[in-house]
């Protein structure tokens, strides 16, 4: 579910990163998914700094990190019938001083008030005019700390592309760099609509041979048909479970779905977690998986209405050693989270199996391989398929974070928190280690979790279950913090 990327890769020069001129497949399906506003593609992430950053040197290191990552600075360039992938392009009218807002907390500055105050700020829509992100400072935290929080649409970039390009605002000091290159500013591009058409006209006409090549494979494995009949039975079998269609019921505890979301955090120190991973042999994903679930599982009881299994959907990441960082190249795991088991050992064994075979399925990319096809769908008619997302309970996800201590305009980074958006689903929960503690971040539907504050001490104890797994007579059991 993550891979740790080389964030020096690229420091002081402009980034190979996300620099593709078209959207892909995958992105448009995420792009047109706004037309349904639940399944609006906001990901999100808040920082905590131990000041207020110098407001003059942030608003150069935006305008340097869009100059560093010039996907920052270019808008969607949409066919007029909304078909086919759309273009990126350097917006002519680029304005940093839209995207990038400062404000100050009216009330005592709790992180409760922070994280309405975020809340608000995720839910408001993106301009589709405009490159598709907002950065806002937000001041009046106690002691004379700061936040910031970053919003873009998933379109513009999966969860490690925005890490490397957030990077790109941090510092190893506190103090200014004044001797950092300066790469030039992209030139505007102006794209017509023809234009558009044009190049997608020729991008079909392209993947003819492919097509062709592709059906005279199958025709050549005819001469096998023992081998060809298997091969296409395993892939059949294997589509509906990745397309989400024999996926486990969902809870009728969490069964409503509406427009609203709500924000929580928590934190623990990642040896806990990797001390358990190491003493259950397994991942720590697995581990963490297994704490959420094992979260769910008390709520439920606790709510009166125990399950078995719920429908929970992962990341798997097919991303080739080739592809450039940014972008999404992602596929959907499916799997049964087993929230009736109540040993948390049993419980981490079966999801490590799980995940297994989930990356492991025949289909897994089938999206990926169909998005030149769906693509050409108007979004009204894509989001018939959004009972593939919408249908999960729970999708989690965890990216690596930056492992050093690290400054934005003289303030340092004390925490990130990252919040995906909610595709539908009930719950997205998002996991980012930063310099050793790892920051859960919980984006929850309103009308799904309903009692929130009791499904927060339903996952520290779920989480406790997992991590007592490390402790013995010489080892104190991790323990998961909420933060708010």
């Amino acid at each position: 579910m993550s891979e740790e990327p080389d964030l020096t890769d690229g420091v002081d020069r402009p980034l190979d990163w996300a620099n593709e001129p078209h959207m892909s497949s995958v992105d448009t399906i995420m792009w047109r998914g706004d037309t349904d506003r639940r399944m609006r593609g906001t990901i999100c992430m808040l920082e905590v700094y131990d000041c207020a950053p110098d407001w003059d040197r942030l608003v150069a290191a935006h305008e340097w990190g869009s100059r560093m990552a010039p996907r920052f600075r270019q808008r969607v360039v949409d066919s007029p019938f909304g078909m086919g992938t759309p273009s990126w392009a350097v917006d002519p009218d680029f304005d940093l001083h839209y995207h990038l807002r400062r404000i100050r907390l009216g009330g005592n500055g709790s992180m409760r008030e922070l994280l309405v105050t975020c809340e608000q700020l995720a839910m408001t829509a993106l301009d589709a005019a405009r490159p598709p992100w907002e950065g806002t400072l937000i001041e009046g935290l106690p002691d004379g700390k700061a936040a910031y929080f970053l919003k873009a649409h998933h379109a513009l970039t999966d969860g490690l592309g925005a890490i490397i390009g957030l990077a790109q605002l941090h510092s190893p000091t506190r103090e200014h760099n004044p001797g950092k290159p300066q790469p030039p500013s992209p030139d505007p591009v102006n794209i017509t609509p023809v234009d558009l058409l044009r190049r997608q006209v020729g991008e079909e006409i392209r993947r003819i041979p492919h097509r062709v090549d592709t059906t005279f494979r199958g025709v050549r494995a005819l001469a096998h048909p023992r081998q060809a009949v298997s091969s296409v039975l395993r892939y059949g079998r294997s589509v509906p479970r990745v397309a989400g269609l024999v996926s486990p019921p969902g809870s009728p505890l969490l069964a409503h779905r509406s427009l609203s979301w709500r924000f929580s955090a928590f934190e623990v120190p990642f040896t806990d977690l990797k001390a358990t991973a190491t003493a259950t042999r397994a991942s720590i994903n697995d581990v963490y998986l297994a704490g959420l679930i094992g979260g769910f599982r008390l709520y439920h009881e606790k709510m009166g209405t125990p399950i078995e299994t719920m429908p929970v959907a992962i990341p798997i990441s097919v991303r080739r050693p080739e592809d450039p960082a940014g972008g999404n190249r992602i596929a959907v795991g499916r799997l049964a989270g087993p929230v009736g088991i109540a040993d948390p050992f049993e419980r981490v064994l079966t999801i490590r199996e799980q995940v297994r075979v989930a990356r492991h399925e025949p289909a897994v990319d089938i999206f990926n391989t169909l998005g030149s096809v769906m693509a050409w769908l108007p979004g009204s008619v894509l989001m018939q398929f959004s009972g593939t997302t919408s249908q999960n309970d729970l999708q989690a996800s965890n990216v690596p974070g930056i492992p050093w201590d690290t400054y934005v305009a003289g303030a340092k980074v004390e925490r990130m928190f990252p919040f995906g958006p909610l595709p539908g689903c009930a719950m997205m929960a998002t996991m980012i280690t930063h310099n050793g503690t790892a920051c859960l971040g919980i984006n929850s539907d309103g009308a799904a979790v309903t009692d929130l504050e009791l499904f927060a001490d339903c996952l520290v104890a779920g989480f406790g279950e997992v991590l007592a797994l490390a402790a013995d007579d010489d080892v104190v059991p991790g323990v998961l913090r909420r933060v708010v």
